[in-house]
């Protein structure tokens, strides 16, 4: 929809306007007045020399540039026609930017200058799109008048199309096609806040009439369409009437060039006059017509597209053509009819739709038919919307009446599903009346992710538009509490898109704005009641309690639940909180679920498939029993056919070849059975649409399905017995009249044992144990054979994978490719600290980049010769042949790159300029460019190893069990770290992968000779509330190692860290992330502990060598000391110690303490001397709190002899610090910070596997 400003009107077929916004032809004022003060300056500069710009020759539809003496300046224009006068001539110009008409002096016109001719014209030509004139004809002959296409539009109609466009305040347009320099459009007006379409509303005053796209000429002796339509003895909706593409198909006779050729009670129609011969030609040979033949025939008539003046008119595909052939060959899966099969679809009464089944009766619609509103259909045509499809047929119906509806489909993720009907039902806001009057959403849809969530808002926004504002919000609400209290609702928002754990933080603080909720959706409802169970519940609950207060009696109170398979959750849901509900499955295998069809799964091997078959065969049933036995082949179907019968079982048999048959053995399976009779059916799939059972009692699958289309269609032949849990109290009564399916599962269907299980998982079926062996087994070879594939993107990022089953990738350790690979001369760090500097940034846990090596930085020197060598010109050659995975030279933004061609578009490898797809070998990114931009590079610059290295922050998650980071948290994590120096902990090397924790932002403060750490990566995630804790991370990565036997790099690689380690910012991160000031500059200073002690901080753990081995292993606690003039405060930072103990000794304290089954231990040896009669232990807030009191007053310099890495300065007490300070301030600081509380300056010149020493 464009917005427009009316210049001037001619007619409703020709009237000019200003395009006022739209992406494709928005009109930029500041361009027009540019361009207008440029030309003005021009032609008013070269006033004296004006020759040298007056035209040589004047001609009609020529372009110029003229004076306008009413708007007082130089305007662009185009010469209509041109008279003569005594002393000049006089040209009639039309101002193409301002759509005026006006005689001009031939003095007063210049030749326009190309450079003012660049922006398009601002006036454009509009007409309403396939809204001819009308008139009245009156025939004196008949005596009669009617109204007929006129050719031109009558002074009434343009007068009330003026009058309507004066008293708008807005106008647009819908643009249709182009034709030259005409845009055809439905043009929309707003009076008194309603929309109006122009078109409709012409038509509907009898001033026009539409005609089909395809009518390129209309003669006034023809007879109007609206006549057309009342001669039809079809009665069509007077709705449809104002949109001409509906009425098509309903007028055939009226294609251009076409011949309708009917045969059997059907009408077909062809654009050619040689096909419909041809096809007569075969029907007076053949007594049928073979799928085959018929595609031949027409394969030109589906492509036939009629055109006109660049405008491509969209042709219905014809319904008509589709149901003969349909009804030549109702089996879609077969192309090749046979001749007798086809006999016996022809003799069967109707034609055989897919299969669905039902719970109440439903209608199904067309998209004429369909309850949708003419506006919405409009759109859903100009998308090229090919529906309704099956499912849509039969959901759309129930969903527009507002009633509970379950929606299972092969294509049950697809939105389309509901977002039409829901929107027309929203549309008819006159149920709503009785609601309070207040803001509040009418309808929810409830989304699995944030990603679905968000396609789901675009495509509200999109079709939205056709009904009333709606103004639909997309909800994704994370862990803060202020962000779900301080959200504010769009006024007038009826429609809210988020997910089940952003919709539960929303309605613990806004539960009032719900108040007005009659429509609850659910999208994808299997994956929302596995991954949010607890979640979808409370939500229930909450609607069920809504809608049962007294005041919304009389509103609205709908369900919908779509998804692609159904559970036992839905089962509930349909009982327990919907209201009589319409159940529409077109996926038959999820059919049987709902129908309760007993699953058998018998292993057996496949030599011994008969025997089997046998023993599973009832040979004295207790009810009438009908079963199906499906073969592979037409031989398969012979042998077990004799099988049976060899064992007094009366069987039939049915498959292609002895078509002659058909009507004996239909007779003999409709005969009604005896209380223990048992029939049997050997047949082949393709015999399972004409055969049409539905009331088989089992199935048996002696040959193993190919697809889940072929098994749910044997499934469905047992639709009749279907038994579904919520139409029936107890299946106690009917147990032994349940259907069952018995599938054999041999070792040559061992590829499709993941799937029998994963379908069997949702079943009641007894599951083999022999089958769950053998599917780990089939499981554990399909892994082997992904051993050369990438390992798994979501186990690396989070620890897990949530389906290994499905998942392409590779789930364990290859040694050959997961060695840590070499950057120079040396491998990948496994240990230690390292500078690193993002480059890439893939989401917010994840990036690309480089690692920098403080002592041989060679990526570095390589760089400055790069620069050198290409500052010669001589040297800047462009590549002359592109080969792929090549590296090249690239010069961006003055720096000269390595690259890799990774693509390159075939269809334009042999063009002198094409695009190729790069990676940057040293940044990790990837990018497109022109090949001309490639340089040659030397091998000398080839080297060097691609320095790219992948970073994986470990320890933290998206919230919800999104596999995926919601996009406003990586956009926040690219500004906060792309292109900046990091410091961090390496935990674990594989390939090209490094996993990191901490990693830390650090800030120099010059003054102090000092560095403090700015931000931590991973709190920063944390914050924002959109991240959660993943403490199984490392452990999940550690295990995978173990199984890959690379012991010798586990033991070397994996390093538990500390709260210091993980770096951290004061006041904004929680006690449990917390860390210390000083942990990076105390892990660089090697000194050897004493003791051997494990630093654990909420799962982080920082390991040891040392020189003494304790019996038992202990924590030492984190601790945190401040002074004051005659004391020393330490803080133990533990919560809910037990049997705490704490000796005093003059020049020593031992502090141990449990906390849980963890043992914690610190025996500190103190700088100074203390009173220990007078020193005393006490818990204060939860935490242990150590006072000592000082032997002799005065500043500690420091609290212990040695230095340990858990001890750490209280920056909350610096002030007291300093008024006890003997020193000046500046000395105080510069002491403090450099003994004991800040990083040393002396970072930098540190080794990388400097550790704390505890274990």
């Amino acid at each position: 929809m464009i917005e427009v400003f009316i210049l001037k009107i001619e007619d409703p077929g020709c009237f000019w306007v200003i395009i006022k916004g739209c992406d494709t032809f928005l009109d930029h004022e500041t361009e027009y007045q540019k361009l207008n003060i440029e030309m003005n300056n021009f032609y008013n500069s070269v006033y004296k020399d004006v020759e040298k710009v007056k035209p040589l020759l004047l001609e009609e539809g020529q372009a110029c540039v003229v004076y306008c003496q009413e708007l007082k300046c130089w305007c662009r224009a185009v010469i209509k026609s041109i008279m003569s006068s005594a002393d000049h001539y006089l040209a009639e110009c039309f101002l193409v930017d301002f759509a005026r008409y006006v005689p001009v002096k031939s003095k007063n016109i210049r030749v326009a200058v190309e450079a003012f001719m660049q922006l398009p014209y601002r006036a454009k030509k509009f007409r309403l799109y396939c809204t001819k004139p009308v008139t009245l004809h009156i025939d004196f002959c008949e005596d009669n008048a009617e109204i007929v296409p006129a050719k031109k539009w009558d002074s009434a109609a343009i007068q009330y199309f003026q009058n309507i466009l004066k008293a708008t305040t807005q106008i647009e347009a819908k643009l249709c096609g182009v034709e030259e320099d005409i845009f055809d459009v439905y043009l929309y007006v707003t009076i008194k806040n309603e929309k109006v379409c122009v078109n409709d509303d012409l038509v509907a005053k009898n001033f026009a009439c539409y005609v089909t796209p395809k009518e390129k000429k209309i003669d006034c002796s023809e007879k109007s369409t609206t006549k057309s339509l009342e001669s039809s003895p079809d009665k069509i909706n007077p709705a449809l009437a104002l949109w001409p593409m509906l009425l098509q198909e309903k007028n055939p006779e009226k294609l251009e060039k076409g011949v309708i050729l009917q045969r059997n009670g059907l009408s077909l129609h062809f654009p050619s006059k040689k096909i419909s011969e041809k096809i007569e030609k075969i029907y007076k040979e053949k007594d049928c017509i073979s799928l085959k033949e018929i595609n031949k025939i027409t394969v030109a008539t589906s492509a036939y597209c009629p055109r006109k003046g660049g405008i491509t008119i969209y042709a219905e595909p014809d319904v008509q053509t589709e149901r003969l052939l349909q009804f030549l060959n109702p089996d879609p899966l077969k192309t090749d009819g046979i001749h007798d099969i086809q006999q016996l679809q022809k003799s069967k009464s109707g034609i055989l739709q897919p299969s669905v089944v039902l719970r109440n009766k439903i209608e199904p619609c067309s998209f004429e038919t369909a309850p949708l509103s003419v506006d919405l259909k409009k759109t859903l045509r100009k998308n090229k919307f090919l529906g309704p499809n099956h499912t849509e047929s039969y959901c759309w119906p129930p969903i527009a009446r507002g009633c509970d509806v379950v929606v299972v489909s092969h294509h049950g993720n697809d939105p389309l599903l509901y977002i039409p009907p829901m929107l027309t039902f929203l549309h008819t806001g006159g149920c709503y009346k009785s609601l309070p009057s207040r803001n509040g959403p009418l309808a929810v849809i409830v989304c699995p992710g944030w990603k679905k969530a968000q396609h789901i808002f675009e495509l509200l926004e999109e079709y939205g538009r056709c009904s009333r504002p709606l103004h639909p919000m997309l909800l994704i609400i994370g862990l803060n509490k202020e962000e779900a209290q301080n959200m504010k609702f769009q006024r007038g928002c009826e429609v809210i898109i988020t997910t089940p754990h952003s919709l539960l933080r929303l309605l613990k603080y806004h539960s009032l704005l719900f108040l007005r909720l009659c429509h609850l959706i659910f999208d994808e409802v299997e994956v929302l009641f596995s991954e949010a169970g607890e979640q979808m519940l409370t939500i229930l609950d909450y609607f069920k309690k809504t809608i049962i207060i007294e005041e919304r009696e009389s509103a609205p109170h709908q369900i919908v639940a779509v998804g692609a398979h159904w559970s036992k959750h839905i089962e509930l849901l349909t009982k327990e909180f919907m209201n009589d509900p319409y159940i529409v499955i077109t996926a038959m295998e999820e059919a049987a679920l709902y129908g309760n069809v007993q699953q058998v799964v018998q292993l057996c091997l496949d030599c011994e498939k008969t025997s089997t078959l046998l023993r599973m065969l009832e040979f004295s049933p207790s009810h009438a029993q009908k079963t199906l036995i499906f073969t592979g082949s037409v031989a398969e179907a012979e042998i077990v056919c004799k099988v049976v019968e060899s064992s007094s079982i009366f069987c039939l048999k049915m498959h292609t070849e002895i078509a002659a048959n058909f009507k004996n053995v239909l007779e003999q399976w409709k005969k009604k059975l005896s209380l223990g009779s048992h029939i049997v059916l050997v047949l082949t799939d393709d015999c399972i649409p004409p055969l049409a059972i539905t009331d088989a009692t089992c199935v048996i699958h002696f040959s193993f399905p190919g697809s889940p289309k072929i098994f749910g269609g044997r499934l469905y032949c047992m639709s009749d017995n279907f038994q579904s849990l919520i139409e029936q109290g107890t299946s106690s009564e009917q147990g032994n009249k349940k259907a069952k399916s018995i599938l054999l599962l041999t070792e040559r269907s061992a590829c499709c044992a993941v799937g029998v299980l994963r379908y069997l998982e949702r079943t009641d079926a007894k599951i083999p144990p022999e089958l769950c062996d053998f599917t780990a087994g089939v499981l554990e070879a399909k892994e082997d054979k992904k051993l050369r594939r990438p390992l798994c993107h979501y186990f690396k990022v989070s620890g897990f994978c949530k389906d290994k089953r499905i998942c392409p990738d590779r789930h364990h350790i290859n040694p050959e490719i997961d060695m840590p690979r070499k950057l120079t001369d040396q491998t990948l760090p496994t240990a230690g600290y390292i500078k690193i500097i993002p480059f890439y940034i893939m989401n917010a846990t994840n990036y690309f980049g480089r690692i920098i090596d403080k002592h041989e930085d060679l990526y570095a020197a390589l760089n400055v010769e790069m620069k050198e060598y290409f500052k010669e010109s001589n040297n800047k050659m462009s590549v002359e042949k592109v080969e792929k995975f090549a590296l090249y030279g690239l010069y961006e933004k003055a720096i000269f790159h390595r690259v890799q061609v990774l693509e390159m578009s075939p269809k334009e490898e042999n063009c002198v300029f094409f695009n190729v797809h790069i990676k940057f070998i040293d940044e990790g990114r990837t990018s497109d460019t022109k090949n001309h931009q490639l340089l040659y590079l030397p091998q000398r610059f080839q080297n060097l190893p691609p320095q790219a290295v992948e970073f994986i922050v470990c320890r933290v998650k998206p919230i919800d069990n999104e596999v995926e980071w919601n996009p406003k948290v990586t956009r926040y994590i690219h500004h906060k770290i792309i292109g900046k120096l990091h410091e961090a902990k390496v935990v674990l090397s594989l390939g090209n992968t490094v996993w990191i924790d901490p990693m830390v932002h650090l800030t120099k403060l010059s003054d102090l000779k000092t560095s403090v750490i700015e931000y931590n990566v991973r709190a920063e995630i944390l914050s924002m509330g959109m991240g959660t804790d993943n403490p199984e991370h490392i452990d999940q990565l550690k295990k995978l190692c173990q199984e890959g036997k690379m012991f010798p790099l586990q033991e070397n690689t994996f390093q538990t860290i500390t709260r210091e380690d993980t770096g951290g910012l004061q006041g904004s991160i929680s006690d449990d992330d917390k860390i210390s000031e000083n942990n990076i500059s105390l892990q660089v200073n090697k000194e050897n502990q004493k003791s051997e002690v494990i630093s654990e901080n909420s799962g982080d753990h920082c390991i040891k060598e040392t020189t003494q081995q304790q019996q038992q292993k202990s924590f030492h606690p984190e601790i945190k000391w401040f002074q004051k003039e005659d004391v020393v405060i330490l803080k133990i930072r533990l919560r809910n110690v037990k049997d705490q103990k704490c000796k005093f000794f003059r020049e020593r304290v031992v502090f141990s303490a449990w906390v849980g089954d963890k043992f914690y231990l610190a025996d500190m040896d103190l700088h100074a001397n203390i009173l220990k009669e007078e020193s005393k232990c006490l818990i204060k807030n939860e935490e242990p709190i150590i006072t000592l009191v000082k032997e002799k007053k005065g500043s500690w310099h420091n609290l212990l002899k040695k230095r340990n890495p858990n001890v750490s300065f209280d920056f909350d007490h610096w002030e007291e610090c300093e008024d006890i300070s003997p020193f000046s301030n500046v000395v105080c600081s510069r002491k403090v910070v450099n003994t004991d509380m800040q990083i040393n300056e002396d970072l930098d010149d540190s080794s990388e596997d400097s550790e704390t020493d505890s274990e």
